[in-house]
């Protein structure tokens, strides 16, 4: 036995190594292990953070919003009609003005 602990003083390096190394093994799979859940949290809190900042998107759920939805558009479409009518009867106004400008200026130039 005597034998054993003497080989074991004259050896330091190596019984360091044989004690340090398995606590070195560790050591290192517990910081992996707790780097892993530390990542797995943050992309929990980053998905949480993005979940209540955005508003949620209106949907068409029942029958009676899809007919609201499509009275609101029927409305549009005829907002746009009335519109249109009302900016070709202008155009047509400009184009008869322009025409009457342009006898004008013809009579005019004849009389010169």
């Amino acid at each position: 036995m005597s034998h054993i602990l003497q080989t074991l003083r004259n050896n330091k390096p190596l019984v360091i190594g044989l004690v340090v190394a398995p606590l070195g093994l560790y050591s290192g799979i517990k910081i992996k292990e707790w780097r892993s859940a530390r990542k797995v949290e943050d992309i929990k809190r980053e998905v949480a953070a993005t979940a209540t900042t955005q508003a949620p998107q209106p949907t068409l759920n029942t029958a009676d919003d899809i007919q609201l939805e499509l009275q609101g558009l029927r409305g549009a479409r005829e907002t746009l009609k009335r519109k249109e009518s009302t900016l070709a009867q202008e155009l047509e106004s400009i184009h008869i003005k322009l025409k009457r400008l342009d006898e004008q200026d013809a009579v005019s130039k004849e009389s010169k």
